[in-house]
């Protein structure tokens, strides 16, 4: 089953960007083994239920290579449709080129300049963290996730990454795990043309575990890895994964021209007798689709478990409880244009002390407001 379904993920992607008559199918095709091994076996999540608080979180900071999430939320059944696949970067349809927070069901977070994501991943990292403090008592861990990045060589060499990183480091954000696709390859030639250094030597700088996956195929070594990395809550953890752009596809795999264009339909012809997979356009077979049922049904059963622990917090804790169902309010429930109305005087004023007078009034109606600066 495993196989199977990263072969489809691979090629529903390909098809996808070939449809479209753009896109990025070399991501995809590159990481579809550790996005498999992840969603389907080490990420706690429901599909039926996107929005659980305590689902583990997953941000594809290489944004470009979009197919290979909406594949993913296809077939995992978060609402995204065999159609919605067939209309990638439509205008209007639920699959842009790009992810989009709040348009399709099963994103995080919006993600397309490199690095971006990585960052906004910190965060969530950063939040989990502090809500675990604030809330979890002795034998109720009521907040208790990780959250999963996908990033690319671009991300590695985008400065935003680098300085989250190094927060996360500091901070020993063990519950934030990103896998790097290290493929070697931009959109130009080798990456070597621009990006030399050690990564993971980087990384290690800035106190994260590191660890290596040689082949990019080999899932038993990313699970491994990822289970690894979950296990050191005291750091971060980066997993580089050496992948193969544009894998499964001969005349594609390991060149640049995978990247960022459709294969061809000859390509998408040897694609898929290479992976020994049969049918028309857009097709999951049976087998996968069954498969992919009897998962989802046990990935329901997270979700029950986590409000039977939520239902056992609130009548051990109440006020917590009641404290913890406030600060997850959506801001715009809490009046806040209303409350920022005379944080500022009209007259000229230097931004720093405008930016005080902000923040302050944002403090008392949000406790659970975090901020900082480099210096």
């Amino acid at each position: 089953m495993e196989k199977d379904l990263i072969s489809t993920v691979r090629v529903l992607s390909a098809e996808g960007v070939e449809k479209a008559c753009s896109g990025h199918p070399g991501l995809p095709l590159g990481a579809a083994p550790m996005a498999c091994t992840l969603w389907a076996g080490e990420m706690k999540h429901n599909p039926r239920n996107p929005s659980w608080f305590d689902r583990d979180r997953f941000i594809l900071s290489a944004g470009h290579g979009s197919m290979l999430l909406y594949s993913l939320l296809h077939l995992f059944g978060y609402g995204v449709d065999m159609e919605d696949l067939q209309n990638f970067r439509q205008t209007g349809s639920k699959t842009p080129g790009h992810p989009e927070y709040g348009h399709t069901p099963g994103v995080e977070m919006t993600t397309g300049p490199l690095g971006q994501g990585f960052a906004s991943a910190v965060g969530m990292a950063l939040a989990e963290a502090y809500l675990a403090k604030r809330f979890n008592k002795e034998g109720l861990a009521l907040v208790d996730h990780h959250t999963y990045v996908l990033a690319g060589d671009g991300c590695m060499m985008e400065g935003v990454s680098s300085e989250a990183a190094s927060l996360a480091g500091t901070l020993g954000l063990g519950k934030l795990v990103v896998l790097y696709d290290s493929n070697g390859i931009t959109i130009e030639g080798t990456t070597d043309t621009a990006f030399r250094e050690d990564v993971s030597k980087r990384f290690e700088a800035y106190g994260w575990q590191t660890l290596e996956v040689e082949d990019g195929e080999d899932t038993e070594a990313i699970r491994q890895a990822i289970r690894r990395a979950k296990a050191d809550t005291a750091r971060p953890s980066l997993v580089k994964v050496n992948t193969r752009i544009g894998a499964g596809c001969p005349p594609k795999e390991g060149k640049a021209s995978a990247h960022g264009e459709p294969l061809g339909e000859e390509n998408i012809r040897l694609l898929k007798e290479n992976l020994d997979h049969t049918g028309a356009p857009f097709t999951v077979s049976p087998k996968v689709r069954e498969g992919m049922r009897f998962l989802t049904e046990g990935l329901a059963r997270e979700e029950a478990r986590w409000n039977g622990l939520l239902e056992r917090y609130r009548q051990a804790h109440p006020e917590d409880a009641a404290a913890f169902g406030r600060w997850l309010e959506k801001a715009d429930s809490l009046g806040l244009d209303r409350e920022l109305e005379g944080a500022c005087p009209a007259g000229a004023q230097a931004t720093r002390v405008s930016s005080h007078g902000v923040l302050n009034r944002l403090a008392e109606k949000v406790p659970n407001l975090i901020g900082g600066a480099a210096d």
